[in-house]
């Protein structure tokens, strides 16, 4: 049986880069992942905020294109463009992205293990034992970084998640605009929620709708409706994935000396569905917590309230916008569209508000002003 200080199990973007922060600090550590190499079968639009690649110093090898400017599209297709001074966020390639991070956390002394799917998972007072399909391992601490996959979760004793989103997404020939990404809204096309056009380069585009429900006839709709009548290329049987989200935290991430990070433990954008910036912020938590515990013996809990107390007001936001959207008819949607273009000096303050990763303030601001409108208009 092979011992660390700290296995980590999944080796996505978030499990990898929690293992490279904890070998950087000097702790023995092992990432099992169950696939046979990293970035296979990931599932994600691929846009991560600008701010979020500097702050982290994501590999710039992944960039497949730059994003400097979002396209809203009402049902009646009224267009609002807003373009930010500079590049906002960046679309990467997954598998790029994926094994860089893990190269990076081996270049830091890390233990990689492909094709190693955790069977079991047994706490016990001072360390915890894991049995894959024949292998196995002992670790003082476990971090749970198995993404959407919270089949775990139970033997840990943690809470599993309280609900799910569903995103559907198809990459198919269709040249949007180079370094814009559309958002479409409508009951038509995505009720209470919105579709998206994120262009990989001038040939290819990702093409998705996020819903409460598995979508991939909405995405069907909005390629007949959206997409086609704007390309010169149809794609008649389009690959579509479907992927559960994770929407809402778990109340409980850490039990004993496990601890869920990531989509594992609902960090995720109740607005966007977008996982990655928040599950590195909660990483960093994460490692700080696990640093201080493993060098003065001090309890994890209180890892549960540090990161609950840094993105609830975020995702209470989400919460919120989704709720409003929910009830929001397309009539809704085509007059605050008109507001929003007969107004000058509302959008300048908006636009002062913008944030990618951060959404509460510009969405706040945008729901008090909707609700006023919609008062003045009974």
């Amino acid at each position: 049986m092979t011992s660390y200080d700290v296995i980590v199990i999944g080796g996505g973007p978030i499990g990898s880069y929690t293992a490279f922060r904890l070998a950087d600090r000097g702790l023995s550590v092992a990432v099992l992942e169950k696939e046979a190499d990293a970035g296979l079968n990931a599932i994600c639009s691929g846009v991560i905020g600008k701010a979020a690649y500097k702050k982290y110093h994501l590999p710039r090898a992944a960039i497949l294109t730059e994003i400097d400017s979002f396209n809203f599209v009402s049902p009646q297709d009224q267009r609002l463009e807003y373009i930010h001074p500079e590049s906002l966020a960046y679309v990467v390639d997954r598998r790029i992205f994926d094994r860089t991070l893990i190269k990076q956390a081996r270049g830091k002394g890390a233990e990689i293990h492909f094709g190693q799917e955790v069977r079991e998972l047994t706490s016990r007072p001072h360390d915890n034992r894991i049995r894959t399909q024949n292998r196995e391992y002992q670790a003082r601490i476990v971090v749970l970084a198995t993404g959407v996959n919270h089949r775990l979760h139970k033997m840990a004793g943690l809470d599993d998640p309280p609900a799910f989103l569903y995103g559907s997404q198809v990459e198919i020939p269709f040249a949007g605009q180079s370094r814009s990404v559309e958002i479409h809204l409508g009951k038509n096309i995505a009720p209470g929620s919105f579709g998206w056009v994120i262009p990989i380069n001038n040939r290819v585009s990702r093409i998705g709708v996020i819903l409460d429900q598995k979508g991939a006839a909405w995405l069907n709709k909005m390629l007949e409706e959206r997409i086609y009548p704007r390309s010169s290329h149809r794609v008649p049987r389009a690959r579509i994935i479907v992927k559960p989200i994770v929407y809402g935290p778990l109340k409980k991430s850490v039990h004993n000396r496990i601890l869920a990070v990531g989509e594992a433990a609902g960090q995720v954008k109740t607005t966007t569905g977008g996982c990655i910036s928040f599950g590195l912020l909660c990483s960093e938590i994460l490692v700080d917590k696990l640093e201080r515990t493993l060098d003065n013996g001090n309890h994890l809990d209180d890892y549960d309230l540090e990161w609950h107390s840094t993105l609830m007001p975020e995702l209470n936001i989400g919460f919120e916008v989704r709720q409003v959207a929910a009830r929001m008819t397309d009539e809704n949607l085509e007059q605050f569209f008109s507001f929003i273009k007969k107004n000058r000096y509302w959008v300048d303050a908006l636009v002062s508000r913008v944030n990618f990763d951060h959404h509460s303030d510009l969405l706040y601001y945008c729901m008090e002003s909707f609700k006023f409108l919609m008062k003045l208009k009974r």
